[in-house]
């Protein structure tokens, strides 16, 4: 989620550093808004693959040893 934060924050600043009206500036807003939870979204879905990745593989081998 770090990394979401993070750039979520860098294009909120060179968004918002541009002189714009209030009007604007919430709708700029609200893309931000839009970014940042499809990046949180992205990096869910990362973390989630990677823990399947890395889970140990369960043995299917019997009691009896087949």
């Amino acid at each position: 989620m770090a990394i979401s934060n993070e750039l979520s924050s860098d294009v909120a600043v060179a968004i918002l550093a541009q002189n714009k009206s209030p009007q604007e500036l919430k709708q700029l807003k609200d893309i931000i808004l839009q970014v940042h939870s499809a990046l949180q979204e992205m990096s869910q879905e990362t973390r989630t693959d990677r823990l399947k990745k890395n889970e140990p593989q369960k043995s299917t081998k019997t009691a009896n040893g087949s």
